[in-house]
């Protein structure tokens, strides 16, 4: 269990446990007509005196939870667990009797010990079950963690052939008109490859990192387009340490310069924003190009395979905490805007 399940465990087992006590006081006060100092003293603090033993129990049955290989070895292990309480209430409470005077007169120990077996074995049972809640809720939970990051695992496998077949494609395209302009993307497309293996197996990097191998993509497709593209970034200075998603920028730029920049034969500009506002971070990818195909920012996909995989990862990293918005631009163009949760590498 984490230290915050662990904090609501002891919380909710002294509060209901104590509640239990106060409950049994009042009836111990108002049906045998005993005192409340006493009924707190004897019926209150046996009850809340559970509040440690469910502890115990809750951790004993995650630690040995039933299982249908060892189910014989279970059953035995938490019978003697529920024998163990019995012994223990039983010597607890036949020790502080003197004490305490939950009997009129002083018993005998196997009368206290008869009683607790007859009793405590049910209370342990529920205890128990219990903790099989909780450990099947931890299992239900950790699933469903693994499934989300396979799924993101996949879809980052499908994001990386993307970009490199599209880079791969520019390259071609140069080969014949241009050779030493395509060695110098082969040349750049290596550092590429170098950074992203790099960052193989994180979900995120800081945002310096981040615009950093953006740069490397960047002076490819500048290799390709020459003096048709140029790329503007306006990035506050407090939002470099930001936590972003590895790859998060290339496929917004990319679908920017594919299908705003290169359809026309007129220059054209792609300006990337970030900044902080509140507790988001916010990320823009804005062209001068030819805009949106019609119906394509309703859907906010469409527009390339890189924008749909990208809003696919965010799901899966973030849920509902984040936006993605594709819309046409009145100056014209197009706009990609995304707010994410702001979060620093040394808050994480």
């Amino acid at each position: 269990m984490s230290r915050g399940r662990d904090g609501l465990l002891w919380v909710g087992a002294f509060s209901y446990w104590t509640l239990q006590g106060l409950a049994a006081s009042s009836e111990a006060h108002s049906v045998r007509g005993v005192s409340w100092s006493h009924a707190l003293l004897t019926d209150g603090f046996a009850t809340a005196l559970w509040a440690p033993v469910t502890i115990a129990v809750v951790y004993f049955g995650l630690r040995f939870p039933f299982d249908r290989r060892l189910w014989r070895s279970r059953l035995a292990l938490h019978l003697g667990g529920a024998l163990a309480v019995s012994f223990f209430r039983a010597t607890v409470i036949y020790s502080l009797d003197p004490y305490f005077h939950w009997y009129d007169a002083p018993p005998a120990y196997t009368a206290v010990l008869e009683h607790a077996l007859l009793y405590n074995p049910f209370i342990y049972l529920t205890l128990l079950g219990v903790a099989h809640a909780i450990y099947y809720a931890e299992q239900l939970r950790l699933r469903d963690t693994q499934l989300a990051r396979a799924q993101l695992h996949a879809l980052e496998a499908q994001l990386h052939p993307h970009f490199l077949f599209n880079t791969l494609n520019s390259i071609s395209a140069l080969v014949r008109r241009d050779p030493l302009g395509s060695e110098r993307m082969i040349a750049r497309l290596s550092d590429l490859l170098r950074e992203t293996l790099q960052a193989a197996g994180r979900e995120e990097v800081s945002l310096r990192d981040e615009l950093r191998t953006l740069q490397l993509y960047l002076d490819i497709q500048g290799v390709r387009f020459t003096d048709r593209l140029r790329v503007e970034q306006d990035i506050a200075q407090e939002a470099l340490g930001a936590r972003v998603p590895h790859l998060v920028l290339q496929p917004l730029v990319e679908n920017a310069i594919q299908h705003g920049i290169a359809p026309r034969s007129a220059p054209g500009t792609v300006t990337v924003t970030a900044r902080r506002e509140g507790p988001e971070l916010l990320l823009e990818v804005r062209d001068d190009g030819v805009g949106l195909r019609e119906g394509a920012a309703a859907k906010s996909e469409g527009s390339g395979k890189g924008l749909w995989i990208t809003r696919e990862r965010l799901v899966q990293l973030y849920g509902p905490a984040h936006r993605l918005k594709l819309e046409a631009r009145e100056e014209g163009g197009a706009r990609v805007s995304l707010a994410i949760p702001f979060r620093t590498e040394r808050a994480a």
